[in-house]
């Protein structure tokens, strides 16, 4: 499906692999600010189907009475709605709502917002303990071929997202942040110490 943040046909999720190819060229490009999407702004959390590992799921499925209530649509007269929908083996994409906005985002004061995030920031939990790794990872995104990490090709779209003045050699603090959340301690570090030397692409070896 054109515009997944995850490939159907991935037989291992990029975030569980030994070791990642970074294509910092494209990364020295953009700049993320997240603090949620403005009612009308193009929103990540209704563009793209959203998949998770079995492990993942398990552990959302931990915090959905914390997510529903930032989310009460998440709530039916049994219990908890079912918003996981098996895509293959392993691999499974979280249901969104009619107007096609992630089950798990939730609005207030004109913003759309993650509540998932939310649930982790207010526990004080890692935010890889709540969240799915591949909307941790965005507007990072694996190329058509699946082998190399960069920038989503869509990523300007979006209003949190803005372009770098060129021959910037300083990632975007959120990108090195994130990849020592998914990757392990040290692989934003050193991502960023290669794009200060002039690299154009860095292979990182996984630490989780």
């Amino acid at each position: 499906m054109i515009g997944s943040k995850y490939n159907r046909h991935t037989r291992q999720p990029q975030h569980q692999r030994s070791s990642v190819d970074v294509d910092i060229e494209s990364l020295l490009r953009i700049e993320n600010h997240c603090n949620g999407c403005a009612t009308g702004d193009k929103c990540c959390c209704s563009s793209y189907e959203v998949c998770v590992t079995t492990a993942e799921m398990k552990r959302m499925i931990k915090y959905l009475p914390e997510a529903a209530k930032l989310c009460p649509h998440l709530l039916t007269i049994g219990g908890y709605d079912n918003v996981f929908e098996p895509v293959e083996p392993g691999l499974f994409s979280i249901d969104t709502t009619e107007e096609g906005l992630c089950l798990f985002a939730y609005r207030s004061h004109g913003r759309t917002h993650c509540s998932l995030h939310t649930v982790a920031v207010n526990l004080d939990l890692p935010l890889a303990e709540v969240k799915p790794k591949v909307c941790l990872l965005w507007p990072m995104h694996f190329s058509d071929g699946d082998e190399v990490l960069g920038m989503i090709s869509d990523a300007f779209q979006f209003a949190c997202n803005s372009r770098k003045a060129p021959g910037s050699r300083t990632l975007s603090p959120g990108f090195v942040e994130v990849l020592e959340m998914v990757y392990g301690i040290g692989c934003g570090v050193e991502v960023q110490r290669a794009a200060e030397k002039g690299e154009r692409r860095y292979l990182i070896l996984t630490r989780r």
